[in-house]
C-alpha cells in the first residue's frame, strides 16, 4: 500500500510555526513569572517588619522596576484624614510631572476612581504616554487598603503588546500591592502605638516640668536644640527621631527629688545638691526595665557628665561619654542657662552661646561645640529666650 502523501501548503506551515512560537514565547513567560514570584515573595517577606514608609515604598518599587520592564513606577498615598491622592514617588524620578498628568487623566476620565472602587489591579491605556513611535503604553493601577479603605495606590506605566504577557504583569503587581498593603498598614499601626507610647511619656513629662513653672517647655526646648546639632553632625533620620524622646525623657528622674529640693528659692545645700545630683540614676531606674525606652538611656544618664571628667552621676571622661550624652549636655545647659530661675535671671542666648563656646573641650566636647555653632549661625530662631516664648504664649 502506498503511503498517503500529505502536503502543508505555505500558509499552514507559517501558521504552525508561529503557534509553535507563541508557545514557547508563552513557556519561557510563565518559568520568569514563576521565577519572578518566588524572588519578590522573599524579598516582601523581610519587609513585613519594616516600619520606615518612605523605605518600604522606595525598595517595593526599586524591587519592582528590576524584575519586570517599565517606563516608570509611582506610588500615591490618600492624605491623612482626607479623600485626595497626593504623588508620594517615582522611579525613575525624573517621570515625576508626567505621571501625575496621567492620574490627573485617568480622574478626569472616571477611570481612576472605578479602578479604586473596584478594589483590585487593573490594565488599562495610557491617557498622557499614549503612543509614540508605534509604541503603546498601559497603565497598571493597584490600590492599597488598610481598615477596608484605601491608603494608596500603585501606578505603573510600561510598553507591552502582548496580551499574555501584560496579564502575568498584572498578577506580580496583584502581589507587589498585597505586601505593600501589609507592609504600610504594619508601619501605620505601629506609628499610632509610637505615638501612643510618646504621648503617654509627654503626660509624665509635663506632669513633672508643672512642679517647676520655670522649667515649662524645657524638654521640648532641649529636644529641638539638639536635632538642630545633630542635623549638623549629619545625623541619621532614625537617630534624628530618638532625639524627641531623649529630650522628653532626659529629667525624668526628677519626679524622685522632692518639691522644696527642685524649687528652694536659695543656694543648695551641699546634702540637697546631692539629691539633685541623683536624678539621671533615678531616671535610669526608672527605664530600664522598658526594652522599647533603652535607646534613649544614654540621654537620661550622661547629659550631666562633662568632657573633662568633672560631670555627673559617673564622672565619665571624654568618648566615654556617649555621643547622645555629649549632645544632650549642650542643649540641656544652654536651655538652662537661658531659663529664669528662683535665684537667679535667665542669661541672654548671645551670652549662653559665647559660654558654651568658651567652654569646649572643658565641660563640653568640642566637636558638637562646632556644630552647635553652626546651628546657632543657621537657626537662631529655637536659640530665643525662654521667656520671650512664654510670654508671646500668654499674650496671643
Amino acid at each position: 500500500m502506498d503511503k498517503e502523501n500529505i502536503t502543508i501548503d505555505s500558509d499552514q506551515f507559517k501558521s504552525m510555526v508561529k503557534k509553535l512560537h507563541f508557545l514557547d514565547d508563552s513557556n519561557k513567560a510563565l518559568l520568569s513569572i514563576q521565577d519572578k514570584l518566588e524572588r519578590l515573595s522573599y524579598f516582601f517577606s523581610g519587609m513585613l517588619l519594616s516600619h520606615d514608609i518612605d523605605n518600604i515604598l522606595k525598595t517595593a518599587l526599586a524591587k519592582f522596576n528590576e524584575l519586570v520592564k517599565t517606563v516608570v513606577c509611582s506610588v500615591f498615598l490618600v492624605e491623612e484624614r482626607g479623600f485626595e491622592f497626593f504623588h508620594k514617588m517615582s522611579i525613575p524620578d525624573s517621570f515625576s510631572s508626567l505621571i501625575q498628568k496621567e492620574v490627573e487623566a485617568q480622574i478626569n476620565s472616571g477611570t481612576f476612581g472605578w479602578v479604586i472602587n473596584n478594589g483590585a489591579p487593573t490594565c488599562i491605556p495610557s491617557e498622557v504616554f499614549k503612543k509614540k513611535k508605534s509604541r503603546v503604553f498601559n497603565t497598571m493601577i493597584a490600590p492599597f487598603s488598610n481598615k477596608n479603605r484605601t491608603i494608596g495606590v500603585a501606578v505603573i506605566v510600561f510598553e507591552e503588546d502582548q496580551d499574555f504577557i501584560r496579564q502575568q504583569t498584572l498578577k506580580l503587581l496583584y502581589i507587589l500591592a498585597s505586601f505593600l498593603s501589609l507592609s504600610l498598614e504594619n508601619a501605620y499601626l505601629f506609628g499610632d502605638l509610637k505615638k501612643s507610647y510618646f504621648d503617654t511619656v509627654r503626660a509624665v513629662t509635663n506632669s513633672i516640668e508643672a512642679r517647676d513653672p520655670y522649667t515649662r517647655g524645657h524638654s521640648n526646648r532641649v529636644a529641638e536644640i539638639a536635632k538642630s546639632i545633630a542635623e549638623e553632625l549629619e545625623w541619621s533620620k532614625k537617630d534624628l527621631e530618638l532625639i524627641d524622646w531623649g529630650g522628653m525623657l532626659h529629667d525624668v528622674g526628677k519626679i524622685g527629688i522632692p518639691d522644696a529640693i527642685l524649687n528652694k528659692p536659695g543656694k543648695l545645700t551641699d546634702e540637697e545638691y546631692a539629691k539633685i545630683k541623683n536624678h539621671p540614676l533615678i531616671g535610669a531606674q526608672i527605664v530600664k526595665e522598658t526594652s522599647f525606652l533603652e535607646p534613649m538611656m544614654p540621654y537620661i544618664l550622661e547629659h550631666h557628665e562633662r568632657f573633662d571628667g568633672k560631670g555627673y552621676p559617673q564622672g565619665l571622661v571624654g568618648e566615654n561619654i556617649s555621643i547622645k550624652g555629649r549632645l544632650l549636655a549642650i542643649a540641656d545647659t544652654f536651655d538652662a542657662m537661658t531659663t529664669d530661675r528662683p535665684y537667679r535671671k535667665g542669661f541672654d542666648p548671645g551670652d549662653a552661646f559665647k559660654e558654651i563656646v568658651s567652654n569646649a573641650n572643658t565641660q563640653f566636647d568640642p566637636k558638637i561645640v562646632e556644630a552647635f555653632e553652626r546651628s546657632w549661625l543657621l537657626d537662631k530662631e529655637i536659640y530665643r529666650s525662654p521667656q520671650i516664648e512664654r510670654v508671646e504664649q500668654v499674650i496671643s
